[in-house]
């Protein structure tokens, strides 16, 4: 092909360059590493007892029953047929507990304390597969919200003014 002056141009489309080739291999070695860190999903021989989260490796409490929600489900689609008269326009409530909705903070008193070892893991986690500055990461609170700006209990903390004007 030639352009307006008359001299040849070659035709390489943008994936076929170098740069772009080098980037390509790059995430692909970032996604074999990821994957050679989680569990083998295929390999039961690797898996701990019980449900378990491939990526983190966390086993899932015993409130978990996402491995019977079909069953759940079938039970509650046959309690909402039976009653169809009455509770037609009821909430719907969801039985299958997911290792999501686990609290994520655990009751102290009358106090809700947060789990700072499940915020910790999820840092070492991420660090593990992106590349993070530990500095920067640090100079952030490592808490749900900023403890000098509210209370345990999640109340706003009040300041106090000196002079009022």
């Amino acid at each position: 092909m030639r352009n307006e002056q008359g001299a040849r141009q070659a035709m390489i489309h943008k994936e076929e360059m170098p740069g772009r080739i080098a980037s390509d291999a790059k995430d692909r070695e970032n996604i074999r590493h990821k994957l050679e860190m989680c569990i083998n999903p295929f390999s039961s021989e690797d898996h701990p007892e019980g449900i378990v989260n491939i990526v983190t490796g966390r086993i899932a409490p015993d409130a978990v029953n996402v491995d019977n929600s079909v069953a759940l489900g079938k039970e509650q689609m046959k309690q909402f047929e039976a009653g169809w008269s009455e509770c037609f326009h009821e909430h719907l409530s969801n039985k299958v507990v997911t290792m999501s909705i686990n609290k994520k903070r655990i009751k102290l008193g009358s106090a809700d304390c947060f789990e700072t070892n499940l915020i910790y893991s999820r840092i070492m986690g991420l660090m593990s597969s992106r590349d993070i500055d530990l500095k920067e990461l640090f100079s952030h609170e490592l808490a749900p919200v900023p403890t000098s700006m509210f209370e345990d209990n999640g109340d706003m903390r009040i300041t106090k003014n000196q002079n009022p004007a």
